[in-house]
């Protein structure tokens, strides 16, 4: 919350109006449109502070991630999205991940694209956020590095990062849990694997 505080100081938002959402619903924003933007470098230390601060708050990763594709030449449309995001975070400055203790360590994924929605070159945003045990723990928004020529291309290439990320999440998981019982069983004298560990599926990659 304080650094939510801090920014909106730094950047004189206090007395703005709040916004219900960080970006436009269905917006149009494309490179070429509207006048240069006369502080380069105030935009892009904006930006990059939003970056950072996406980093727990997944709410506003998507509208960050469009206004971080203008860093070079940003326009004054560009800077207005910057600080609607800026008046969405004075409604809610203390939000943030709460993670929650659940009996069953459960990993799920959900991902979704909108497909040739750029207006500048025709590619599609897609996007992904992993949860373990309930809780939110991943997420990413980025745009293709090609044109897709169908729905179901698009579909295909975001189902393949999110599930990339599955088995990241698994091996990890994987990877703490042995590590953890085999400290357990070195601290009492043991050295052979244990046998719950030796067939754990969260690492059965068959």
């Amino acid at each position: 919350m304080t650094y939510v505080l801090d920014l909106q100081e730094e950047t004189g938002m206090m007395g703005s109006k709040p916004a219900n959402t960080p970006i436009e619903l269905n917006h149009c924003l494309q490179e070429p449109i509207g006048e240069d933007y006369p502080d380069k470098k105030r935009y892009q230390k904006l930006v990059g502070k939003l970056i950072y601060l996406s980093l727990t708050r997944p709410d506003i990763a998507y509208a960050v991630h469009v206004v971080s594709q203008f860093m070079h030449p940003p326009k004054i449309p560009h800077m207005k999205v910057v600080e609607r995001i800026l008046r969405y975070l004075k409604t809610c400055p203390g939000k943030g991940v709460l993670f929650k203790k659940h009996n069953k360590i459960e990993i799920k994924a959900y991902t979704d694209a909108n497909w040739a929605r750029s207006i500048g070159d025709r590619k599609t945003t897609s996007g992904y956020c992993t949860f373990v045990g309930g809780n939110l723990v991943t997420w990413r928004s980025k745009k293709q590095n090609v044109v897709a020529r169908s729905i179901a291309e698009v579909e295909y290439r975001v189902m393949a990062h999110g599930v990339a990320e599955l088995l990241w999440l698994r091996t990890l998981l994987g990877a703490i849990v042995c590590g953890a019982c085999l400290m357990n069983y070195e601290a009492q004298g043991e050295r052979r694997m244990p046998p719950h560990v030796s067939g754990l599926s969260l690492i059965d990659e068959d």
